[in-house]
């Protein structure tokens, strides 16, 4: 989590300000015996719950979670408002922030104006006022919603636009670095690699054309074998090099399912592993993203790397529902066979509601080794 990601928590902690009526209320005498315990545990409720959105519940951003802390919200201030036997759209405000930023922007406006009708709801309900008086709450509660629950689908679209662009800026890098390498690996081939097979030949002609037991005849013989050792290991540098990377793999990931429709969603956290253990999560993104956008008939893909105790993961999760997905193909086989190389193991398998998951996991080294 970035500085600004931990201060912002902190600072949305301040819309609790709007809850001064409150306040308020218990210093007046308001409420009083019985109503003002449950008065004063909706309150801390209330407070909890949007202190625990902050914290937690933003992260989360799923559906049930999002509806839940909003209806829970929505819920209390109306329960703070019966309570106290007074109307306060303040009770209110802290719905509308936490709606707009926790829906995309359809469901968003729609949770908005449910939480907006409620709130008009409650004048009449509680103090049945002249039609006037409630059609001039209205015209006063609408600019309101849209100001407080607008804001923040506004904050919610910079910031995922921040992200977008940082994610993109790190791509690029990694996708240039990756090209470099490619580059470096070329010219090791093309051109040290012929001058080592040319300085071969030659050296086989001369031990031919030497007489058996010649002056000079064993040097160009350690000659020979020095240049078939230099050669191979070229040629392990270059199959190295030209290896798949993962950044390069989650690129063109990346790429290939949005061009497919399909939403992604990378989660990394294994930190620095060495060449082999890279190069083989990058063929578990290019077979698993292969059979996303062949068989699944999925929206969204979620590729999380993480280490669970010591040992490289990566799962890709999906949730296809049009296609039944096999468990496994030729392509699957074949991952298989490379994991079991570095002591791995691969686990695929469609989920119980809907999807499918492929899971990777990789036991060998996964540290950089430093020459």
């Amino acid at each position: 989590m970035s500085r600004g990601e931990s201060w912002g928590r902190y600072v949305a902690l301040a819309a609790l300000a709007v809850m001064w009526p409150a306040m308020m209320a218990y210093l007046r005498g308001t409420v009083q015996g019985t109503a003002a315990v449950v008065f004063g545990v909706a309150a801390v409720f209330y407070c909890g719950i949007y202190v625990w959105y902050c914290f937690v519940g933003f992260r989360l951003r799923g559906l049930p979670i999002s509806s839940a802390a909003v209806g829970s919200l929505t819920f209390l201030a109306v329960v703070l408002d019966h309570v106290s036997g007074q109307i306060s759209f303040n009770y209110f405000l802290i719905p509308l922030l936490v709606a707009g930023f926790s829906f995309p922007p359809r469901r968003a406006v729609i949770a908005l104006s449910a939480v907006g009708a409620v709130s008009l709801l409650e004048l009449p309900l509680l103090e049945r006022p002249p039609i006037g008086e409630v059609v001039l709450e209205a015209i006063l509660v609408v600019p309101a919603a849209v100001l407080f629950g607008g804001s923040t689908m506004v904050l919610r679209y910079l910031l995922e636009t921040l992200s977008r662009l940082r994610a993109a800026r790190a791509e690029i890098a990694q996708h240039a670095a990756g090209q470099e390498r490619y580059r470096i690996a070329r010219d090791l081939h093309d051109l040290l690699g012929h001058s080592l097979s040319l300085i071969t030949l030659k050296g086989e002609l001369a031990t031919r054309l030497l007489p058996e037991g010649a002056r000079g005849a064993s040097e160009v013989r350690d000659i020979v074998g020095l240049s078939r050792d230099a050669l191979q290991q070229v040629r392990e540098a270059v199959s190295g090099y030209r290896q798949p990377t993962l950044s390069t793999e989650l690129t063109a990931a990346r790429v290939a399912l949005e061009a497919a429709g399909i939403d992604l969603e990378v989660k990394q956290s294994i930190g620095a592993v060495d060449r082999e253990t890279e190069a083989l999560l990058g063929w578990v993104v290019r077979e698993a993203t292969t059979n996303v956008i062949r068989h699944s008939g999925a929206k969204h893909c979620r590729i999380d790397l993480l280490r669970v105790d010591g040992r490289v993961q990566i799962e890709v999760v999906n949730d296809g529902w049009r296609v039944a997905q096999a468990p496994a193909g030729n392509g699957l086989h074949g991952l298989d066979e490379r994991l079991a190389l570095l002591g791995g193991t691969l686990e695929a398998a469609a989920l119980s509601d809907a999807g499918f998951r492929l899971r990777a996991t990789i036991s060998g080294p996964t540290q950089p080794v430093l020459a």
